[in-house]
Formats: structure tokens, sequence, C-alpha cells
């Protein structure tokens, strides 16, 4: 069914940013809006959605994209041409397409008409995306649940007979076993030095040693809503030093944490965890921002940086994930998702932050 909501608050932001008429094609944004999943491939498939309220749906007959009230749908088979289609309801002038439209449709449907003008409209479904609904946030309350015990059970298998990407395989099967969908990327687990390398993957081989690091940051799309979190802890010792920077990013994410709530920028997010980590002389070792959107994708508006000026408003979810990071060393990341409330925020990652020290049993 059309989520009749949805569609009236993306046309008031068309409104707002003086858009008249925006293509919607990404999989997860056409989700929002109709509860379906098209996943289209190589395809096309695409929703018209004019300031008048008037709806259009682009759809491959392969699809079994059903009729929708609502929406005047046009339906093309394999070897038409989908885009003379789009193209005969679009208006001169400025046209919103969608930012993971592929050049291949975009271009298509530019070669029809010569009175168009492509400019980005994702912001007016992305705006509506990014403040959950009570359903959105028990789904994300639900995913996170799960991510605590897939969290839970990586620590607990920590053997240094594995290696980064069998312990990484065993975590993405328990996911799966909990109703998780499969995804292209590995589940993080980062021994050591590797732990230093923000975006380090799992590598078959990398082995682990007494005083490593283990960093875990773990994400699956469960209902079609993601989880995401980061946990490091350390085998079997931990020194000074390592310590140290353990306590320095806890206290920087708590304080960020502490600062979210209702009016303030996602900018002095982001300033608050970094002045922690910057007055403890590791500023040049916080590499990456302090953290971004989650929901139908694990990375979607609204972002904890430097760069955003965006208002956290009830209802947004987001990382919060500090990190220091000192190369061929070390590297700690403690990773929560919150929900923005009317007077702070809920935290829906629970699984504990204290410092562990394990395999000593």
């Amino acid at each position: 069914m059309m989520n009749k909501q949805r569609f009236e608050r993306v046309v008031e932001n068309m409104k707002k940013t003086g858009l008249s008429q925006i293509l919607v094609t990404d999989d997860p944004s056409i989700f929002y809006l109709t509860g379906r999943i098209v996943n289209p491939m190589e395809r096309c498939g695409a929703i018209l959605i004019k300031d008048s309220g008037e709806v259009h749906a682009f759809m491959n007959n392969l699809f079994c994209f059903e009729e929708m009230e609502g929406m005047i749908m046009h339906y093309y088979a394999d070897g038409e041409n989908p885009y003379a289609l789009i193209a005969a309801e679009l208006q001169p002038g400025k046209v919103g397409f969608d930012k993971n439209w592929t050049a291949k449709h975009t271009i298509s449907v530019l070669q029809e008409r010569d009175d168009l003008i492509p400019v980005l409209g994702s912001d007016c479904v992305d705006w509506c995306k990014s403040q959950k609904d009570e359903e959105e946030r028990e789904l994300l309350r639900q995913a996170s649940r799960i991510n605590d015990m897939a969290v839970e059970f990586g620590i607990k298998h920590i053997d240094p007979s594995l290696d980064e990407k069998q312990l990484s395989d065993m975590i993405e099967e328990f996911f799966e076993e909990h109703g998780a969908a499969r995804d292209i990327q590995l589940q993080y687990v980062c021994y050591g030095k590797n732990a230093a390398e923000p975006h380090h993957g799992a590598v078959a081989g990398e082995m682990l040693k007494e005083g490593d690091a283990v960093l875990f940051d773990l994400w699956a799309p469960i209902n079609n809503y993601w989880c995401d979190m980061t946990r490091t802890v350390f085998y079997k010792s931990v020194s000074e030093e390592h310590r140290k920077v353990y306590e320095i990013v806890k206290e920087a994410q708590q304080a960020a944490i502490d600062f979210v709530k209702p009016g303030v920028e996602m900018c002095d997010i982001d300033a608050v965890a970094r002045k922690v980590i910057t007055d403890a002389g590791y500023g040049d070792k916080f590499l990456t921002r302090t953290g971004h959107g989650v929901g139908m994708t694990v990375h979607e508006p609204p972002e904890a940086s430097a760069s955003c000026d965006l208002i956290a408003q009830p209802g947004m979810c987001f990382s919060i994930e500090p990190g220091i990071y000192l190369k061929d060393d070390v590297g700690v990341r403690i990773e929560d998702l919150v929900i923005v409330t009317e007077d702070g925020c809920e935290v829906l990652t629970k699984y504990p932050k204290d410092l562990q020290i394990v395999g000593n049993d």
C-alpha cells in the first residue's frame, strides 16, 4: 500500500526546495514509500512524484509490482524503451534525479528530451527517511538487540586458532541464523595493528597474539533495517598506553552521547567528541567523522561530522563512534546507535563498554 503520509511529507520537501518533479529510484526509498522491494538490477524502475501530489510508477512487467491505489502505473516489457515513458510525463525544467541512479538510466532519460535540467532530488526523500516513526524505531531496536548478541558471540569466540576471516564468517553466520540478510561486506574483525585501519576488512591468515586489540565492527540488515555497533577488547593483556587510549575514546563517546538532543547541530556532536580526544593529545589520530545515519541503509543522512550543519530532530537515528588510530600499533573505536528523543537520546546498542581483557579463562 502506498504510504500516503510519507508521500505527502516528500511533496512538502519538494515545495520547500523548489522542485516540481523528482524521480525516486533507490530500492530503500521505494520500499520506504510503497512497502515493496523492486530490485531491478540493470533494468529501469522508477517512481515519479510531482508537487501536485500526482505519482507515477514505471516498472518492468517482470518486477511483479502490482497496481497501487493513488499511483498511475506504466509497465514496459524487455525490449521496450522505459525512458520514453518517463520523459513523456515530465514537465520542462528541473528534474530531481536520485543520487544513486546510474548514469546509464539518468542519461537515457535526458536523451529523450532537450528541455530537462537534471538536479539532485534525493534530499526530499532522505530528509523524511531521517526522522523515523515509531514502527521504524522498533525495527531498529530489534536489529540492535541482535547486534548486541552478535558482539557477545564474537567476543566469546575469540581464539588464537581463528584468523580474522574465520571469526568474521562465524559472526556472519550467527547474524543470518537470527534473521539478517547477507550483505556483500564482511563483518569487520581486526587484530592488533589492523585495528588502526578504520576500514580494515577481515583477512585470512591474520592471526591473534597476546596484547592485541580485537576490534569488532558488526552490522547487518534485519527486516530491512540496519544495526551497526563497534566494540574493542584486548587479548590476554593490555599495555598502559593502550588502556589510556581506550579510556579516552570511551570518555569521548559518552560525552557525545550525553550532548545529543533536539536542536543541536550535527557538527557540534562531532566537535564534542573531537575535543575530548584532542585535549588528551590524540586529535590527529581521530581519523573519521563521529557518526553517520542508519536506517534502511547503513550509511545515510544525517552524519555527525564537521561539515554537517543539519539540526538533530526527534526520530533521527545515527551512530556515535569516535576512535583513536595509532598506525602499526593499535586502533580503538567504540560505537553505539542512538535515536534522538524529545529531550535527549535513546541508546539502542547495550553491550557493555568497560575495558575487557579476554582469553585468560
